[in-house]
């Protein structure tokens, strides 16, 4: 601890009282947090510099000694983000431990009339967790400084603990994205939401409806969730969500990922039969006949899990589309004043794309820069996609979707699938995120997630073998077709006569193409500003659609 201790450490002799008040708060705003922030994965603000941090509200927990804090974090380029940390202090050995087994949790170093210790992220203490559940299921109340805890069991909370023996075991989830989750033995996940903001958070406003309601049983069920109701009467957030936890395979990234790595290896030895060529057309257009025996040979069993998958995909978007009577969930028209907005909309969005691409064209790998040429090449044709149309194109409603639907957001449970995190996007405000959308975006998320998973897995198999990309690259492309099509008419067949589907298969495959070219072209400005060598991909992606 002598690296730690060296720092200036926080006064803990009073207690939590101490920690936020005069100069050790002033040292933990000012020093610690603002190290401590852009070191964690669920830190959304590490390409912004860090003007300052201040606690707004903090309430300790009845029995573990930890305390849940509200931190606000200002920017240098604007603007400011709210979030939840539950933070917890160890002495002597159990400060010892700390910093040998969990490195990353130490906030700063404390002293008290029980010696030198540390402050840390509460997360990684056992109790502090349990004490968390125990909220939940016992419907807790606690007070802070500036408003209310409020915890809440979901009608599931009881069959889904059933028997299990209490305490359960905690453990942390292995990767990490913009929240943190806490598992409790085989029987739960608690989701606790780092960035906060005002307003019912999706995925737990979704998750309830679809279990207690619709009683959906494809997504993991909703077993609680811990409320901040400020005492301001602003609007009450969210701090964490708990669900049942899903005994499964893997999500649908991971298991597609392996199957493609076998495709490969199967497929790299063949020459690409001729007669197979007059199958590589756009995914759409596919719905209306099945793959030919010879595609469904290759391509195997994979097949009928998009088929699955389409499926599920329907039955959700329907279950969604079914709350007449709750205004948060009935479905709307998609009128003609709506489409023309969200057409031009998406039509300034691929503009500035190309334009970005463009401007990046002399810093792109040579490999790369073929592609990107035949894609600007096709400026004009896909703008002109989103030119508007007259109100009776499109007949469809908006309803409430996922909203960032892709492979990575299903896991695989025996032959089926259970979707998960109805967040959607996480860099867009929650309002957004709560909007009613059309249907179609999440459909084309995954159609643009097999596509996805097909051309990164095809670069990833050729960089170990060189030459074999120009040879693979029709079987990568069939593979993605046939999967597609075979999604889309599972979901079409599934979704027939809903109110929320396009009348015809034309219209169906236009709106389509539309949510495909932006998905594309988002993934491409992502990649020009992450990883340039694969911006590839998403390139590759755009030149496979028959627009």
């Amino acid at each position: 601890m002598d690296n730690i201790v060296e720092q200036a450490a926080l006064n803990a002799t009073a207690g939590w009282e101490g920690i936020f008040n005069g100069i050790s708060c002033q040292r933990l705003e000012t020093v610690h947090l603002p190290s401590y922030l852009p070191k964690q994965r669920w830190f959304g603000g590490k390409s912004r510099r860090i003007k300052s941090t201040r606690v707004l509200d903090w309430t300790m927990l009845r029995s573990s000694h930890c305390v849940m804090v509200f931190v606000e974090v200002g920017f240098d380029s604007g603007g400011s983000d709210v979030y939840l940390m539950l933070l917890a202090m160890a002495f002597s050995e159990a400060a010892e431990e700390l910093q040998r087994t969990s490195p990353i949790a130490i906030i700063a170093p404390v002293f008290s009339d029980k010696g030198s210790g540390l402050l840390y992220e509460g997360v990684f203490d056992d109790n502090a967790c349990l004490e968390l559940l125990s909220f939940i299921e016992n419907k807790g109340e606690l007070e802070s400084g500036h408003g209310r805890l409020c915890g809440t069991p979901g009608k599931s909370f009881g069959d889904i603990l059933g028997t299990a023996a209490t305490p359960l075991s905690v453990r942390r989830a292995s990767v990490e994205q913009s929240n943190t989750s806490i598992l409790y033995g085989d029987r739960f996940i608690l989701k606790v939401l780092r960035r906060q903001e005002p307003g019912l958070n999706p995925d737990a406003e979704i998750g309830r409806y679809l279990t207690d309601r619709a009683h959906f049983d494809r997504v993991p069920r909703f077993a609680g969730v811990i409320r901040y109701e400020p005492s301001n009467h602003a609007e009450p957030s969210t701090l964490a969500m708990l669900q049942g936890l899903v005994a499964n395979e893997g999500d649908g990234w991971k298991w597609t990922i392996e199957e493609l790595e076998r495709y490969f290896e199967a497929c790299a030895p063949l020459p690409f039969p001729e007669e197979l060529r007059a199958e590589l057309e756009g995914a759409a257009g596919l719905t209306e006949k099945p793959p030919v025996p010879l595609a469904r040979d290759h391509v195997g069993i994979y097949l009928d899990s998009a088929i699955t998958l389409g499926r599920r995909t329907a039955e959700l978007h329907q279950t969604l589309a079914s709350a007449k009577d709750d205004p948060a969930f009935a479905p709307e028209p998609l009128t003609a004043g709506d489409l023309e907005t969200l057409l031009a909309d998406l039509q300034q969005h691929a503009s500035r794309i190309f334009d970005a691409l463009k401007d990046r064209m002399p810093y792109l790998p040579d490999d790369v820069l073929e592609i990107a040429a035949a894609v600007l090449s096709r400026r004009i044709r896909i703008l002109e996609l989103f030119e508007a149309r007259g109100p009776q194109s499109f007949r469809t409603c908006r309803t409430r979707i996922h909203g960032d639907y892709h492979l990575g957001q299903v896991l695989r449970v025996k032959t089926d699938f259970v979707i998960l995190d109805f967040e959607g996007e996480p860099a867009c405000p929650l309002a957004a995120r709560r909007a009613k959308q059309c249907p179609l975006k999440d459909v084309a998320g995954m159609v643009r997630s097999f596509s996805y998973a097909a051309y990164s897995s095809l670069i990833n198999h050729t960089a170990r073998r060189a030459g074999e990309l120009a040879s693979l690259e029709p079987w990568a492309r069939l593979w993605e077709q046939c999967v597609s099509a075979e999604f889309l008419r599972a979901y079409r067949q599934t979704a027939s006569g809903s109110t929320f589907l396009p009348e015809n298969v034309a219209d169906f495959q236009k709106l389509l193409n539309i949510f495909l070219v932006d998905k594309a072209l988002y993934e491409v400005l992502y990649e020009l500003n992450a990883r340039p060598a694969w911006v590839r991909i998403p390139l590759m992606g755009l030149m496979s659609l028959q627009l």
